[in-house]
């Protein structure tokens, strides 16, 4: 794949923008145009592209826009016996800050991708989900005034910090579900989910899972099984210690699909 190639990869990933950002860029790209809209969501696209290439084996993009010490941690994870495998996809780039006002201003984005671990030279078989952080600095004029000057990768569980699993009941789970021993139904069309979530809350070592059965016609994505699941973590922590500014976090949320009609 070309050098545009890849940057197209990047290019095509969703970008969102969250509302504070386009605030600043609004008011600060009308006196520095570096930091309106159309040129901050080029930097980050560009150096999301960088990585992507330098990921399959052309590193001249990324070395030209990147301080020496970011570049190295982008393709060598802290504390990790992997590196990304050559053809990750990214999927999603969000940018969620833009500081305008320092000296100088810093731009910091997260990105999605999909993947493989290479151990050792040989690409693990499973796929897996990834994310990235990069925070880049306003250090001149020209088409590429935006420098790298940290970032590291690592998997999406990790980055959120908990696990999130989506799977099939298994014939064996389904009788002890049931207590029968007949073989289950087809589902139909409205199938049904079991979601388990565990949870903390940290400031008072309090912990605890909650599992609700929704129906639907897929198996939730992540974000939305967090939103599904999430009235009845905030209900069992109050339940738990009364009413109060509770901030519980996940520490995993499995998804399983049940068997039978």
């Amino acid at each position: 794949m070309s050098k545009g190639e890849k940057a197209a990869v990047a290019g095509g990933a969703s970008l969102e923008v969250t509302q504070a950002v386009a605030e600043t860029m609004r008011s600060a790209g009308s006196h520095d145009q570096r930091l309106d809209a159309g040129h901050v969501t080029q930097a980050a696209r560009l150096a999301v592209a960088a990585w992507v290439q330098a990921v399959d084996g052309d590193d001249s993009a990324l070395t030209a826009m990147a301080e020496p010490e970011a570049a190295h941690w982008l393709m060598h994870p802290v504390r990790k016996n992997w590196q990304v495998a050559p053809g990750p996809a990214v999927t999603q780039i969000r940018i969620w800050e833009l500081e305008a006002g320092t000296d100088p201003p810093q731009l910091s984005l997260t990105f999605q991708f999909t993947g493989h671990r290479q151990f050792a030279g040989r690409a693990a078989g499973e796929e897996t989900v990834f994310a990235g952080l990069l925070s880049l600095a306003l250090q001149g004029t020209g088409p590429s005034p935006w420098r790298l000057v940290s970032g590291h990768v690592q998997t999406l569980d990790e980055f959120l910090g908990y696990t999130f699993t989506s799977r099939q009941e298994t014939p064996g789970e389904y009788a002890e579900r049931t207590g029968s021993l007949e073989p289950p139904q087809a589902a139909g069309p409205a199938r049904r989910f079991r979601l388990t979530a565990g949870f903390f809350e940290h400031d008072v070592r309090f912990g605890s899972s909650v599992t609700i059965e929704v129906q639907r016609e897929a198996a939730p994505a992540r974000d939305e099984a967090v939103r599904l699941v999430w009235p009845a973590v905030e209900q069992e922590t109050a339940r738990a210690l009364g009413e109060g500014d509770w901030r519980p976090s996940l520490s995993s949320l499995n998804v399983v699909e049940l068997l039978g009609g």
